[in-house]
């Protein structure tokens, strides 16, 4: 079976986590949209044809009344599948209601959704909104506004049907445009039977990691299997571990960017009452108080938070124990996510970093070499000589060292973003009722049957309650220790520059090359570092919509100017 790359769900968390100023709020009129304009493979599901799917051009105006509901998410694996099999369960109770599953391709997806925001009278009513930018604006549904509703597909209100906690959600303007059902969490793996060959256990600290690699090495096998090319700096492995490490650094800088008696965003109930512990992994969720973007941007520009620092400095002299000696060496930098995932399958390496999907995938690999069928990669080529073996995982190994503030969280988000366009009252109403329907264990459960079917592998398990899986992915599930998420607010605005520029990933890769070559020095990469922060710190002002003023008057509601 062909693997799907998984890094852009990832990616993409971080991007819409990424604290922003201004979100994707509530309309309360007719929302302006528009629906993409080439050919789209639509399964259009009615109560008297609900396995037919039809291929259809989607109309830019007047393509839906009110009691269609046009589903317009990414087209990955399996969700077809998914979304066909809700729709199908949902017209059974409710058949004046016409399901359409107008799924698009992920190529672009966010130049269409943007579109879709921005030009008026559109099909489409579920899209992906972490992609749709600030065209979303005032544009999509407040799902705040519905969350205590009693929900006729459980015994409670809606919110009580999943993990609200989990959700994104702006305290400062009591926003909630997205709703993220699946989960993901980064963790290693490893080759159980290598482990114990060698006589070694799991890490629980950096130092042990680097241990546990020198002895894995001296026995024969690459200790990690990872990829070391710009993408994975960009958006995958190294940018994951940056991101991961660099928290435990700036985990104080909470009481800098918290939002202070007096600032528009200080909400006293929650505000009032919240003090700092670094032993709580959990202590600077969003639900716990309250973070004042200008305070964090002031913060970057006069220095109190920088990306030059003890810790950054330990986090980086910690990365070059292990990379690239015990990564394959130079052949590391030239090592993609695909040449990683073979390394490990044949049982030549004997980790790697993965999300907790790594796990059901593997279970699906080891099932289709022993039927004998081939494995694949993303690229779609055959993976040779795979070596069954037993299935560890461990969570990040905390580094020690100076600057160090707290014990390493990892990437642990909830994923899905599903977003509304707003129309009018009335549709809005019905296709949050659909939503309240796909957010209950009945619709969870049958969205997870059928994509599971069509192929579908889960990022982690679903923040829907009492979602039941096929025993080999719930018992992969439940081997997972949550430990916090380092996603969140400004802990790790720094790990890779500043903004989201392509001009900041670049140099960071190239400046993180060059000292993990030892072609600089730990110092020239810390100055390098705070370099390129501060050069794009003007561009990541703007992004977030602020201005210098604002940096003045952090109390203020931020203006732009």
């Amino acid at each position: 079976m062909r693997k799907s790359s998984k890094y852009l769900s990832v990616s993409m968390a971080a991007l819409l986590l990424a604290s922003s100023v201004t979100g994707c709020g509530a309309s309360g009129g007719a929302a302006d949209a528009a629906t993409d304009t080439t050919e789209a493979s639509a399964a259009q599901t009615s109560q008297a044809a609900a396995e037919a799917s039809t291929e259809s051009t989607a109309e830019t105006s007047g393509a839906t009344d009110d009691n269609t509901i046009t589903i317009c998410m990414q087209n990955d694996p399996g969700k077809k599948e998914g979304w066909e099999a809700v729709a199908k369960s949902y017209m059974a109770l409710h058949p004046e209601i016409n399901i359409v599953v107008d799924l698009k391709a992920s190529d672009n997806y966010d130049q269409w959704v943007q579109t879709a925001f921005t030009t008026a009278d559109a099909s489409a009513d579920l899209v992906a909104i972490n992609l749709a930018g600030d065209a979303c604006t005032g544009k999509s549904i407040n799902y705040m506004d519905y969350l205590d509703n009693d929900s006729p597909y459980s015994d409670g209100a809606w919110r009580d049907q999943f993990d609200v906690s989990q959700q994104q959600v702006d305290m400062s303007t009591g926003t909630m445009d997205a709703l993220s059902l699946e989960t993901v969490q980064v963790i290693w793996l490893y080759n159980q039977n290598i482990f114990d060959e060698v006589g070694i256990e799991a890490p629980t600290t950096w130092d042990e990691l680097v241990d546990a690699c020198k002895k894995l090495q001296d026995a024969g096998y690459q200790p990690i299997a990872m990829d070391g090319d710009y993408n994975s700096f960009y958006a995958q492995t190294m940018g994951w571990l940056a991101q991961v490490y660099a928290d435990q650094t700036t985990r104080s800088i909470v009481n800098t960017t918290r939002a202070q008696k007096g600032d528009y965003c200080y909400d006293p109930d929650i505000d009032g009452t919240w003090e700092y512990d670094p032993s709580d992994p959990w202590n600077d969720d969003a639900d716990k108080l309250t973070q004042n973007p200008v305070r964090a941007f002031a913060a970057i520009k006069d220095g109190t938070y920088s990306g030059n620092t003890p810790g950054m400095k330990t986090v980086w002299s910690n990365f070059a124990k292990v990379f690239p000696e015990y990564v394959g060496g130079d052949a590391f930098f030239g090592t993609n996510a695909d040449g990683a995932k073979t390394l490990f399958y044949q049982g030549k390496a004997a980790m790697m970093v993965n999300g907790a999907w790594g796990i059901v995938d593997f279970n699906n690999d080891m099932s289709s070499v022993a039927s004998g069928k081939d494995v694949e990669d993303s690229s779609g080529n055959k993976i040779e000589n795979i070596s069954s073996f037993k299935l560890g995982t461990f969570n990040m190994p905390s580094m020690e060292g100076e600057g160090i503030e707290a014990k390493a969280r990892t990437i642990e988000v909830s994923n899905g973003f599903i977003g509304c366009i707003s129309k009018n009252q009335e549709h809005d109403d019905k296709v949050v009722d659909f939503l309240m329907y796909y957010s209950s264990k009945e619709g969870m459960s049958s969205f997870m049957e059928g994509a599971l079917a069509g192929g579908y592998v889960p990022n982690g398990p679903s923040l829907v309650y009492d979602v039941e899986y096929p025993e080999d992915i719930q018992a992969a599930f439940d081997s997972l220790t949550v430990i916090g998420n380092v996603q969140k607010d400004f802990n790790n605005t720094l790990a890779r520059g500043l903004g989201e520029s392509a001009e900041t990933f670049r140099e960071f890769y190239e400046y993180s090359y060059d000292y993990l070559t030892g072609a600089i020095s730990l110092d020239d990469w810390a100055t390098k570092h705070e370099e390129n922060i501060m050069s794009h710190f003007s561009a990541a002002m703007k992004e977030k919509g602020l201005g210098e003023s604002d940096l003045a008057n952090p109390q203020n509601e931020p203006t732009g100017n």
